[in-house]
C-alpha cells in the first residue's frame, strides 16, 4: 500500500512538472483570475445494515476577471450536487452522484451562459497515518452540456487526488473549534472531448491547503486557499484561478472528526 502511494505520488509530482515545462516552452498565454468557493453539504444517513449515506452539496464559484481583482466580483456558477456514498469496505468509500451546475456569462472573462449536467462515479481511499491520514481519490465523470455555439457536447473526464491531513493538537479542553486539522491535496483531471471540440486531454491541474475543525460535533467548517491551472478549449490559453475557499459541513449523524476528503472547491 506505502508503494503504491508513494508511486502515485510521485506520478502526479512528475506529471505536473511535465506541464509546467510545457507551458514555459510552447507559445501559450496565461491570464490570472482570482474566485471564491463557497460550500455547504449536508450529510444524512440512509441506510446503516447496507452501509449507505447520503449528502447534498450546494456550490457558489465567483470569480473575476483578467483586469477586474475581486474574486466575488462575478457569480460563475451555482452547484446542486447530490450523492449517495458506500462505505461497507475497509478504508475504502464509493461515491455515486449527479452534478447540474448553472453557469453564468461573464464576458470579460470569456465565459458563456449554459447549463451542465454531470454524471460522477467516485473512490476514495484512505490510509492511517500516526498524527493524520493520507487519502487518494480517483473520479470518474461526463459532462452534458451546450458550447457556445449551441453545439451539445458530451465530454467524459477522469480526475486523481492525493492529499494529506495532518490532525492539530488541541491545546485546551473548552475551545471553540474542536479536532482541527490542516490539509492540502493534488489534483489532475484530463478531459476526452470530441477533437471537433477541443484537441487537448488536459484540463486542470488543482491544489489546495485549507483549515478545518468542528464547531459541533455535527457542524464542521473549512477555509483555505486554491490555486489552478486550466487549459481553454482552443489550446493555446492557460487560466490561472486563485483565491479563498469555504465550506460547511452538517452531518445528521455527529462525527468526532471531518477532513473533507472529497471537498469540490476550484473554478472550471
Amino acid at each position: 500500500m506505502y508503494t503504491r502511494t508513494c508511486s502515485l505520488i510521485l506520478t502526479i509530482f512528475l506529471l505536473s512538472r511535465a506541464i509546467t515545462a510545457c507551458a514555459q516552452s510552447a507559445p501559450y498565454t496565461f491570464g490570472f483570475i482570482p474566485a471564491s468557493v463557497n460550500e455547504t453539504d449536508v450529510l444524512f444517513p440512509i441506510s446503516k445494515q447496507w452501509h449507505l449515506d447520503g449528502q447534498v452539496d450546494v456550490q457558489l464559484v465567483t470569480q473575476g476577471s483578467y483586469d477586474y481583482q475581486n474574486p466575488w466580483g462575478y457569480a460563475q456558477r451555482l452547484v446542486f450536487r447530490p450523492w449517495v456514498a458506500y462505505s461497507g469496505f475497509k478504508n475504502l468509500k464509493l461515491w455515486l452522484g449527479y452534478a447540474h451546475n448553472k453557469k453564468y456569462e461573464i464576458k470579460s472573462a470569456g465565459n458563456y451562459e449554459t447549463v451542465e449536467q454531470r454524471l460522477i462515479v467516485m473512490g476514495s481511499l484512505a490510509q492511517a497515518l500516526p498524527k493524520g491520514s493520507l487519502f487518494e481519490q480517483v473520479r470518474f465523470e461526463t459532462k452534458f452540456f451546450k458550447d457556445r455555439n449551441g453545439v451539445p457536447q458530451t465530454v467524459p473526464r477522469i480526475r486523481a487526488r492525493v492529499g494529506v491531513n495532518h490532525f492539530l493538537r488541541q491545546h485546551k479542553e473548552h475551545t471553540i473549534f474542536k479536532s482541527p486539522n490542516l490539509s492540502y491535496y493534488t489534483e489532475i483531471m484530463l478531459k476526452f472531448p470530441s477533437r471537433d471540440y477541443a484537441e487537448d486531454r488536459f484540463d486542470i491541474f488543482r491544489q489546495s491547503v485549507y483549515y478545518s475543525a468542528s464547531v459541533t460535533p455535527k457542524l464542521h467548517f473549512l477555509a483555505g486557499i486554491i490555486a489552478q491551472m486550466q487549459l481553454r478549449t482552443n489550446g493555446t490559453q492557460f487560466d490561472i484561478y486563485y483565491g479563498p475557499v469555504f465550506s460547511f459541513r452538517y452531518s445528521i449523524a455527529p462525527k468526532e472528526r471531518e477532513t473533507f476528503d472529497n471537498v469540490d472547491g476550484g473554478g472550471d
